[in-house]
């Protein structure tokens, strides 16, 4: 009797995200050099390894929207002009329009405006670098959705603080406070919006201005 032959086993089924695209990867390096203030001529090295994210930072820190008085021509001049911390907050928005594709437009628009509304609200409450870290927590706040990978693990290899981090994973803390009210405006969630608000102590009329200036700001500046 002849034996049929076995069928193959099924491969097995990884749950393993996709590996992040060489663009996004390059400013996540960056992002983390940064963050700990490294050399610049580190940075300087990293970026040369694509031209064209350079070329679009400095194009980014010396747009219209941003508002510097002078142009800056490099990273050396960048660092010393704005400082580690904002050249963080400008990447940022590098990671976030690295890929042109148009059928992230709504991810990219959503980000921008999250980040510019957590800032706006930021400088009636904190400090400076509070209201520059509730920029980079609405940027990054749909970074799963923009990479394709899940939240915690676009966070192990982006270095961020702990507090932004409990409001990018779980909405909690000052920041998660905020970042949750973001999204409730972007939901037309009434209900939430009025209860966080309450919670928040913010007047209606200052959510209402941090949101209309966050939709022109972003329309200035999204690719």
């Amino acid at each position: 009797m002849t034996l049929a032959a076995s069928s193959p086993a099924p491969a097995a089924k990884t749950d393993r995200p996709k590996p992040l695209a060489p663009s996004y990867a390059l400013i996540i390096r960056v992002l983390n050099l940064v963050r700990n203030e490294a050399e610049i001529s580190q940075i300087e090295a990293e970026l040369r390894k694509d031209i064209a994210l350079s070329y679009r930072l400095l194009r980014t820190i010396n747009s219209a929207a941003m508002g510097f008085p002078s142009h800056i021509t490099s990273y050396r001049q960048a660092v010393t002009l704005l400082g580690y911390h904002e050249l963080y907050r400008w990447l940022t928005l590098l990671l976030l329009t690295a890929d042109p594709d148009p059928s992230r437009s709504e991810v990219v628009r959503s980000s921008l405006i999250r980040g510019r509304f957590l800032e706006s609200i930021g400088k009636r409450r904190f400090h400076r670098r509070e209201a520059d870290d509730l920029f980079v927590v609405g940027i990054f706040s749909r970074l799963d959705d923009l990479l394709g990978q899940p939240m915690p693990v676009i966070l192990d290899v982006i270095k961020i603080s702990p507090a932004m981090h409990a409001a990018l994973i779980d909405r909690t803390g000052a920041y998660g406070e905020l970042l949750s009210l973001a999204e409730a405006l972007e939901a037309d969630g009434d209900d939430v919006r009025e209860r966080l608000q309450a919670q928040l102590d913010i007047e209606p009329i200052d959510v209402h201005m941090a949101q209309e200036d966050a939709v022109a700001w972003a329309k200035s500046v999204q690719p």
